[in-house]
């Protein structure tokens, strides 16, 4: 009988997709654990005073409102994720409660959807959306933005790029000289290459529920499609063609910059741009 012979090459480490790091063991030898920034999470309140919570409420309040009048009645809207699109849904109720008018609504989450519904918005499947409204992560001077930060951005841009208008929400701490902050929604096959490929452009992190890690438990964050998102830190110095390249990585569903034209809400005076 012939013989065969095997040669068993050591099996390469896998890199740390929730860390960024390519060490071995780094977190058993790494003690203790330093604290990481999730860049996956929008700007902390938790450090906030009170009176500084209530402000940035109050301007929520005020941009949501804004764009509320501008609804007609009859008209297709978009209805954005997160908390300062949120204001925009309850705004819009307030004016259908008083003054009877009636608003049909093309959600971007369930979030979106359930408090549309709360809101007397009639919600409609429409390839045809007057106006879409929402929210940003971050606001660069020509008016780009990135957005993902809370898990919607896939939905969102199929709206927001659908809509004939689309009207950006964004409180003070939202404007920023460069994008630094980039979502992309990976289709769960893809982690690792699309891990691989993100590394070119800058530090990706798997989105974990908790911020955490896998490595300590904590579950891997699950979009509405059923896909992952990796928040990455870069230096966006060209975001029309980063949105590009970015959507031609192998299993990227979409990535969180928004290039289109947009009428941005709540630009202070002082802010950049």
């Amino acid at each position: 009988m012939a013989s065969v012979t095997v040669d068993i090459k050591k099996r390469e480490h896998s890199p740390c997709y929730t860390c960024n790091n390519n060490e071995r063991n780094h977190h058993i030898e790494k003690s203790p654990k330093p604290k990481s920034i999730n860049w996956g999470r929008k700007t902390r309140t938790d450090t906030m005073s009170r009176e500084e919570k209530q402000i940035l409420q109050q301007e929520k309040e005020r941009i949501g409102w804004i764009a509320a009048r501008m609804i007609r009645d009859e008209m297709v809207v978009g209805l954005g994720t997160g908390s300062t699109a949120a204001e925009f849904i309850k705004a819009v109720g307030t004016r259908i409660k008083e003054e009877g008018i009636t608003v049909y609504g093309v959600p971007t989450s369930i979030q979106a959807r359930l408090l549309a519904e709360q809101n007397s918005i009639t919600i409609v499947s429409s390839d045809t959306i007057e106006l879409a409204v929402d929210g940003a992560d971050q606001v660069d001077p020509k008016n780009y933005i990135s957005k993902g930060g809370g898990g919607a951005l896939l939905k969102e841009k199929l709206v927001d790029y659908r809509a004939d208008t689309l009207i950006i929400l964004a409180g003070i701490k939202k404007y920023v000289n460069m994008l630094t902050k980039i979502y992309v929604e990976v289709h769960p096959l893809a982690i690792g290459s699309a891990f691989k490929a993100l590394q070119e452009y800058g530090a990706p992190v798997l989105r974990t529920v908790k911020g955490k890690g896998i490595e300590s438990g904590d579950q891997v964050f699950i979009t509405e499609s059923g896909n992952v998102i990796f928040d990455v830190k870069a230096k966006v110095t060209d975001p029309v063609q980063m949105e590009k390249e970015l959507n031609h990585i192998p299993g990227v569903m979409e990535n969180g910059i928004f290039t289109r034209e947009c009428i941005v809400i709540g630009r202070p005076m002082a802010a950049p741009g």
